[in-house]
């Protein structure tokens, strides 16, 4: 990364590339190593943060729309109109992006809690439902579904860290399933932060509920699989895009903002993925947003197949896929909107006692709100201990602990 001008923060512009700060990245409530201004808040918060920063006039100079999302190479877009067939998702491509929209309606997390625990009892039963309607062959009954993504959509509007929180703790029933509800629920949250309209909420959770409803079609024996799979294999299972859309097409009651989701939730950035091979800003944004979840989830839970790693580790290797798998701009702002250490992540602290994550303090990534579990002794907490590790203790001058690491 090349910076090219230093300049005062009072001189800072909407459009413009900061890649470098005066001061470390992590003291600061930005993505790591460059972003794009978007808003006048955001100048406002330099301001209050720097007196000067470093601007990347090549990258920047350009408003956050979905067309500067990502532009294909030269290469790649001569190859790309050589391509037939494309499916038409123009009323999606151009998702407007309203980043802050939601952010004085957030309902504080122990009074959500409350109703997200009531709505995930519920959500677990839907599922439930819905499985046994895809295993019997019966047709999706699309209130209930509404209901599922209505639910999901309300809460993670009202706080997104309770439902997160609750979803990334339950683990039950098989993979595929949980992964399905996780997604809707992380697609929900993401969209909140960018501040999406709710009926593209309820597009692209719905949609990240249905990414993988072509697995139904898919022996178990290739989805379960941790031996490699062949190229004939292989196209079997990617084939499960191409069987979600028929499936959900053959019930006219879903918008078609939904098929364009399930649709493109394996496209990539670079043009590497499937079944098309879009490239850049021809993936719309609603598909974009399912496929990083998708695989964000993928990374962090268990599964029979591949390793499970931390939310940190999976957040360090989507940083390496900016421009290559997915958006630059989208990955940073997926670092903002889930945070390092996600609600739900047991974490150890550096006092050596643990805890889970509720919330997020995105001026201290490493000092979130957290429940104690576990003193420095390793001795379990009879009623869990929130704390705020931004705070500063009342009566020492020591700073409260940070965290460490995640545990899984």
């Amino acid at each position: 990364m090349i910076c090219q001008d230093k300049i005062p923060t009072t001189e800072l512009l909407i459009g413009m590339y900061v890649c470098k700060l005066d001061r470390p990245w992590l003291e600061t409530s930005f993505p790591f190593q460059g972003f794009f201004i978007r808003s006048k808040c955001e100048i406002k918060e330099l301001r209050g943060l720097c007196q000067y920063v470093y601007i990347d006039g090549k990258k920047g100079n350009c408003p956050y729309t979905q067309s500067e999302i990502g532009k294909p190479s030269p290469l790649l877009a001569k190859e790309n109109n050589k391509r037939k067939n494309k499916i038409q998702v123009s009323k999606y491509q151009y998702t407007h992006v309203n980043i802050g929209k939601y952010d004085c309606k957030q309902t504080p997390f122990k009074k959500e809690i409350k109703k997200a625990s009531k709505l995930m009892v519920d959500l677990s039963f839907s599922m439930d439902q819905l499985n046994f309607q895809l295993r019997t062959g019966q047709k999706i009954d699309i209130r209930e579904i509404n209901d599922i993504t209505e639910g999901v959509v309300k809460s993670i509007i009202r706080n997104p860290n309770s439902l997160i929180s609750l979803s990334r703790l339950q683990d039950k029933g098989e993979y595929t399933y949980n992964h399905s509800l996780r997604c809707c629920i992380l697609a929900a949250a993401f969209g909140r932060y960018l501040g999406l309209s709710e009926e593209d909420l309820l597009i692209v959770s719905t949609g990240a509920l249905f990414a993988d409803i072509g697995k139904s079609k898919i022996p178990s024996k290739i989805l379960n699989s941790r031996a490699e799979l062949s190229n004939s294999e292989k196209l079997l299972l990617n084939s499960h895009v191409e069987l979600g859309v028929e499936i959900l097409g053959n019930n006219h009651d879903f918008e078609h903002g939904v098929l364009v989701v399930v649709e493109t939730h394996h496209e990539r950035y670079n043009g590497t993925g499937y079944p098309y091979g879009l490239v850049g800003d021809e993936i719309p944004l609603l598909g974009q947003i399912a496929a990083l979840v998708d695989v964000f989830d993928a990374m962090t839970n268990k599964k029979s197949y591949g390793k499970q790693v931390h939310s940190a580790d999976a957040m360090d290797w989507l940083f390496y896929q900016k421009s290559v798998l997915f958006s630059a701009r989208l990955i940073d702002d997926f670092i903002q909107a889930i945070g390092l250490y996600p609600a739900g992540t047991k974490v150890q602290l550096t006092d050596n006692s643990k805890a889970i994550v509720i919330s997020q303090n995105p001026d201290l990534r490493l000092r979130p709100v957290v429940y104690l579990i576990e003193d420095s002794l390793n001795n379990k907490l009879s009623k869990y201990k929130k704390v705020d590790l931004s705070k500063k203790s009342l009566f020492t001058k020591s700073p409260k602990p940070m965290i460490v690491k995640a545990i899984l």
